[in-house]
């Protein structure tokens, strides 16, 4: 006799049962929030290395912005027979250093506008903009670092303005090149003065203007005064640039200004 087997159908209908929509729904909801933080949790470290990498970048552009300033500077040199060359005739032959101040970009914080410095002066530096003059660069030149606003960006542009010849001008002439459009500050203080105190130490008077034609304490315009330097006798530099996350970075740096005797040859 043939035997014929039935399954159960009640544990058939166990083991077929899957998730209910309930627990369906918490899982989703388990996940997606698992998901959240994770992405959460991502795009926070995403954005800080972004965040430290930005400041890494402006940091490294201002030192270098910086360090061409102060190079430049180190080489300042006062030209007392160029200058006294030029006193016949109706335009006097400007040399040294001019630091004058004007309004630059608007201030964030306070909304009106920031002061920042203009520097003109003869250095006794290699020419960067003339590469084609390489071999006949005498190493003495016009230069000037200005913030200027481009009227069709509305930005304001950090420029060096470089001149391979000396001319009665310092603040004209030669090649201008804009360094960076990131600058926010330009800011320079010139030791003007240094008294030894008898009980110990120094008392420092610093300037933000100076014109070594025209400036009584350089005592340029006293013919009577022998030992004539006519530049301060150092610079403190404060530069910020701002990043491209709107981050800013600022530094200040203090460097001693080569006066005579540093290179005599240049005087005589």
């Amino acid at each position: 006799m043939m035997q014929i087997f039935t399954s159960n159908g009640n544990k058939f209908r166990k083991t077929q049962q899957g998730f209910s929509l309930l627990e369906l729904l918490i899982s989703i909801a388990l996940l997606g929030l698992v998901m959240s933080l994770l992405y959460g949790a991502f795009f926070q470290i995403s954005n800080s290395s972004l965040q430290v990498r930005s400041t890494l970048e402006t940091r490294q552009e201002l030192r270098l912005l910086m360090k061409m300033v102060l190079d430049d500077l180190q080489n300042v040199q006062y030209l007392k027979h160029f200058a006294e060359s030029g006193q016949s005739t109706s335009q006097q032959r400007e040399s040294g250093m001019i630091a004058e101040i004007k309004l630059g970009p608007e201030n964030p914080e306070t909304g009106g506008l920031e002061e920042v410095s203009s520097l003109y002066f003869h250095t006794a530096a290699k020419s960067r903009f003339y590469p084609e003059e390489k071999e006949q660069d005498p190493e003495l030149h016009e230069v000037s670092y200005t913030m200027q606003e481009n009227l069709d960006t509305k930005t304001w542009e950090f420029v060096r303005r470089e001149d391979f010849y000396l001319d009665n001008n310092l603040r004209e002439g030669g090649k201008s090149y804009v360094l960076s459009e990131t600058v926010t500050k330009f800011e320079l203080l010139l030791l003007e003065s240094e008294t030894r105190l008898a009980g110990g130490g120094s008392q420092e008077e610093w300037t933000r203007e100076w014109n070594s034609d025209e400036s009584p304490q350089s005592g340029c315009v006293d013919p009577g005064i022998e030992e004539n330097f006519c530049l301060p006798g150092a610079v403190k530099l404060t530069m910020t640039l701002k990043g491209e996350r709107g981050n800013t970075v600022t530094d200040s740096q203090v460097r001693n200004l080569c006066v005579p005797p540093c290179n005599p040859e240049i005087f005589d």
